[in-house]
């Protein structure tokens, strides 16, 4: 069994790897016309590549969602082991993060279209 320690140092080699990945993806990405779609889509590889969950049911350490999903799924066998597991969580924070960033994008823009009262007025004569 691995230590605490050790599951927090594979996740920091983990978030390195996936801060590489997204700013590949952001390098491909930067002439993007759109910039919601390129920041949703940066938003949902992090979310998939991201999320958290318990490795083992019995384990209270976190592994990446995306990774216990696949192990479960094609390499175990048994009763009650699916992509389920992996999945609702992944789908779950896709949600909130979509609902947060379209939250986010209307507020500022409320704050970007407010017009500044000291730039609009004309000196008296």
């Amino acid at each position: 069994m691995y230590s605490a320690e050790n599951y927090l140092w594979g996740w920091v080699a983990y978030a390195l790897g996936v801060a590489c990945i997204v700013f590949v993806l952001w390098f491909w990405m930067r002439k993007t016309r759109f910039t919601t779609l390129r920041h949703l889509a940066l938003l949902m590889v992090m979310t998939f590549l991201l999320t958290p969950v318990t490795a083992y049911r019995d384990d209270p350490h976190l592994a990446p969602a995306f990774f216990v999903s696949l192990y479960e799924g094609l390499l175990s066998s048994g009763d009650n082991v699916s992509f389920q597991r992996g999945l609702a969580p992944i789908l779950a924070l896709s949600f909130f993060v979509i609902v947060f960033y379209g939250l986010a994008r209307f507020i500022l823009s409320r704050f970007n279209k407010m017009p500044d009262k000291k730039l609009n007025k004309k000196p008296k004569k």
